[in-house]
């Protein structure tokens, strides 16, 4: 409904696109849209949507890309043009390193993270989020640690 008041809003599109399964489509007026085209949509109307750029992020397989007005982005790169816009955003950090398998790691910025470090940084910006958490946790292997802040979990 709120698509139909006003299709321009960006923040709808989004969170049209967060309430279907990568299989299922919504029919705005005559058109229907996959999850990822309610992301393209919603980032067509504003590029500097962290919320849509995260999830665009999460919808790719990793082997898979979207075309964004002139560019193509993989997984990672739309959660890095998500913290290029925003580098406090804790989900775009947790799934920038839920995205990386060991030994792999990426530039952010001039800083190189592995996955761990990624869920550290999300853990230095918001230490109550239980996913990042749970998220570092599965991370680390039984001989692995990761340091938050001056403590080191296992």
């Amino acid at each position: 409904k709120a698509l139909e008041i006003d299709p321009t809003d960006s923040h709808a599109w989004n969170n049209l696109g967060a309430s279907l399964t990568p299989t299922e489509t919504a029919t705005v007026g005559t058109v229907k849209y996959t999850q990822q085209e309610c992301y393209l949509k919603a980032l067509e109307i504003d590029p500097t949507s962290v919320h849509a750029w995260n999830n665009l992020g999460a919808s790719l397989t990793p082997m898979e890309t979207a075309t964004v007005g002139t560019g193509k982005y993989t997984k990672q790169e739309c959660y890095l043009k998500a913290l290029e816009i925003d580098p406090t955003s804790v989900h775009a950090w947790n799934n920038l390193g839920a995205s990386l398998t060991p030994p792999d790691t990426v530039m952010v910025g001039t800083v190189k993270y592995t996955r761990q470090e990624c869920h550290a940084k999300a853990l230095a910006i918001d230490p109550t989020n239980l996913h990042t958490w749970y998220k570092l946790g599965v991370s680390l292997t039984p001989t692995e640690t990761a340091m938050v802040g001056t403590v080191k979990y296992t």
